[in-house]
């Protein structure tokens, strides 16, 4: 297989011996740390977002020109035209919260994937360690 399959830049070895076997298996944990890394990151920046978001909701509803469900010289106001407005007010910060949550759902998604790849790769270690037990060519 070539380098480029695997995520990254990863240096070319070769995986039928038990050095480079090993050499991708430790690729694989430094990939794993920067996604776990990656999704930390993505989880806080869903975070901020769901917080602005919120805020901007709340100073929506308490806004002067925010309207008030009734009815006022003969003109009904719903609770779902308050609610419209409101949802109008805070399309951006729902926008981006919405982002950053499909970006947190990608890292999530990424982190399980290299988790798999890794597993797989462990396997395939052992058995190349495996068929060069006893051969005399282990480090060949």
């Amino acid at each position: 297989m070539s380098a480029s399959y695997y995520p990254g830049a990863l240096p070319a070895y070769d995986p039928d011996t038990p050095v480079g076997a090993e050499a991708r298996l430790e690729t694989y944990r430094d990939a794993l740390d920067e996604a776990r890394e990656a999704l930390r990151k993505a989880r806080d920046a869903e975070l901020e977002a769901e917080q602005a978001r919120d805020a901007a909701k709340r100073h929506a509803q308490l806004s002067p020109e925010c309207p008030k469900v009734g009815v006022f010289d003969g003109v009904r106001t719903t609770v779902a035209y308050q609610q419209a407005w409101i949802e109008d007010q805070i399309a951006d910060q729902e926008t981006e919260y919405r982002l950053k949550k499909l970006a947190r759902q990608a890292a999530s998604d990424h982190l399980r994937t290299l988790g798999k790849q890794g597993s797989f790769q462990q396997s395939l270690t052992k058995s190349v360690a495996d068929a060069y037990r006893g051969t005399g060519r282990w480090g060949a």
